[in-house]
């Protein structure tokens, strides 16, 4: 991914100013119409699924009152038949009504006219209206036809309710018994059943059926279903009612958004489950434990929503195209003033300081244009002030890298080694071999002037070290540098003048006791680094002194030397200077913070 990006970026670099502006303005442009639609999609959704929750659970509200207002009036039917005299006879006389007599079956017909055109002439929303005596045997309209297959299964039925201690009871969807004879099918039924007792004794002489067809049920949804939703009465887990047929004794135990749809907290006694093509809402019926479903299709309310999103994204590309076109215009003209500019500084690059930018616009690429021809004006004397530097710089590194190699430190460290190996304190021999191969692997750094203060520091110990075996007991050290410090910038052997000062001269009339110590922070965008002795000190009339080689006299080379070299890489505002303090001394390093 990061060499992806990298090429990326170095093929992005190496594009003209012109590519690269049209390139982040078709980029931002187009992520933020993205932002802007995704933004708007994701809110307009959300408050169009808030608005279709509050019109779908106020729709169930609506529907389950209508359904108890339907069987309110249902039931007080039901009533109406049970106590006419037409129901008491046929149920009181049932077992008269069994034979075949053609007289009675005519006085049974009359009884039944009578009591279907009182109540079900009225109420067109019934099926039929059948009578059921305390055998189970069936009464109903002669002229209907007859499927004797359902009328057992409902027969069945029936006398489960008259073994049970209800007196009013919803019987499961089933296909009809009866069916006139210009309809080709059985219908699917809710039979309200309720039992009948005698008028005058109290006792129970059988059940009343009214029937009741999935259509007229539908009837009371179906302005809910307009919309594209779907409506399922449930039972247990059975669709008893539904606007489509095909969804009809559909067992939903199976149905994987059922279970999840059940197992959803109720908020307001609805539970609501959304899924990524559907929103399901379920409401409890409780006066016959129904649920009441509402499954309604997400692109019911989410048309609105693309449709605004598309539009939107037409917008877009339309004022994409036009900011491009205008940002060229707006580009070409400043880039050929730049193209000038820039045709120019290569001729002079190539040598050729007699060219000149000339240009007529003003504001910053006029004010550009006139700044770099007095620039170039300058180029010489510059060039002669550069020169002369680097040859500064170049006589500071010569003599450094002389400084560097004398060989009076090496020779007297040879000497202590000769002395150790006399002694046969091979080990501490060893050891100093190895400090002093460090050390001088340190000075070398293939030649780099600049290293790390932590590779400076390296240098230090092994300096130091070095000397506790030269001078041992005579003094001990403390580094307290931070990694954030170690990581800075510094010149090489910047610290060792310091430290040799230190042990040479500081502690020279010491024979113990004495102590170094190396401290660093981070302050104000520097690298404050201070090495503090409590030696002899320095004479008070030498920190004034410019010329610090009063002080300080060393073998290799001195403190004006290391400021100087630290002003020549880092700049004058930085540097080396003596801090005085009542015992001691104390050296402070200014440098820039850069890693």
């Amino acid at each position: 991914m990061k060499g992806l990006i990298k090429q990326l970026k170095y093929r992005f670099y190496r594009q003209s100013i012109t590519k690269r502006i049209i390139i982040v303005i078709t980029m931002l442009s187009i992520l933020s119409n993205a932002v802007f639609v995704g933004s708007v999609f994701v809110i307009m959704k959300n408050q169009l699924f808030n608005k279709t929750k509050l019109d779908h659970e106020k729709d169930i509200t609506m529907l389950e009152k209508e359904l108890e207002m339907f069987f309110n009036g249902i039931r007080n039917d039901a009533v109406s038949v049970l106590v006419s005299d037409s129901c008491q006879t046929l149920l009181s006389d049932s077992e008269e009504f069994l034979s075949s007599d053609t007289a009675v079956q005519y006085r049974k017909y009359k009884l039944m006219q009578g009591t279907i055109m009182s109540t079900i002439g009225q109420r067109p929303e019934y099926n039929t209206i059948a009578f059921y005596d305390l055998n189970g045997n069936c009464y109903a309209d002669d002229r209907l036809i007859e499927s004797q297959g359902y009328l057992l299964q409902q027969q069945e039925r029936v006398r489960d309710f008259l073994d049970s201690d209800k007196n009013e009871s919803v019987a499961f969807i089933h296909k009809s018994p009866w069916r006139k004879k210009k309809e080709n099918d059985f219908k699917d039924c809710i039979s309200y059943l309720r039992k009948v007792y005698n008028k005058n004794k109290g006792q129970l002489i059988g059940v009343a059926e009214l029937e009741i067809p999935n259509e007229a049920i539908k009837e009371l949804y179906r302005p809910i279903m307009e919309n594209g939703s779907s409506i399922y009465l449930v039972s247990g887990d059975c669709v008893l009612s539904a606007g489509e047929p095909h969804m009809l004794y559909r067992n939903l135990a199976t149905e994987n958004w059922y279970a999840r749809l059940n197992q959803e907290q109720p908020e307001d006694g609805m539970q609501i489950l959304k899924t990524r093509k559907n929103i399901f809402f379920q409401k409890q019926y409780a006066e016959f434990g129904w649920r009441i479903v509402d499954e309604v299709p997400t692109y019911t309310y989410m048309r609105d929503v693309q449709l605004y999103a598309f539009i939107d994204i037409m917008i877009g590309i339309l004022l994409l195209v036009g900011n491009l076109y205008i940002s060229r215009i707006l580009i070409a003209s400043i880039t050929k003033p730049l193209s000038k500019i820039t045709n120019t500084i290569v001729d002079i690059g190539k040598g050729d300081y007699n060219q000149r930018v000339h240009v007529k616009d003003g504001g910053e690429i006029g004010t550009l244009a006139n700044e770099f021809n007095r620039m170039v004006d300058k180029t010489e004397l510059l060039m002669e002030k550069i020169i002369e530097k680097e040859e500064e710089k170049r006589e500071s590194e010569l003599s450094l890298i002389q400084m560097q190699m004398t060989p009076h430190f090496f020779y007297n460290i040879l000497e202590s080694i000769c002395g150790l190996i006399v002694m046969d304190d091979k080990r501490t021999a060893i050891h100093t071999i190895s400090l002093l191969s460090g050390f001088y692997r340190g000075v070398l750094n293939k030649g780099k002037e600049i290293i790390s203060i932590e590779k400076e520091l390296d240098i230090a110990v092994n300096y130091l070290e070095i000397m506790k075996i030269c001078h041992p007991d005579k003094f001990k050290y403390v580094i307290d540098c931070p990694k954030p410090v170690k990581k800075q910038s510094i010149n090489k052997l910047t610290l060792q003048p310091i430290l040799e000062n230190a042990i040479h001269h500081g502690f020279d009339q010491m024979p113990s006791g004495g102590m170094i110590c190396i401290a660093g922070r981070l302050e104000n965008h520097k690298v404050i680094l201070e090495i503090s002795d409590n030696g002899k000190g320095i004479g008070m009339d030498c920190l004034n002194d410019r010329d610090r080689e009063k002080g300080f006299h060393m073998e290799s080379f001195g403190l004006a030397n290391t400021d100087e070299r630290i002003k020549l890489y880092f700049g004058r505002e930085y540097g080396i200077s003596i801090v005085g303090q009542q015992r001691g001394t104390r050296i402070r390093i200014e440098l820039p913070a850069m890693e």
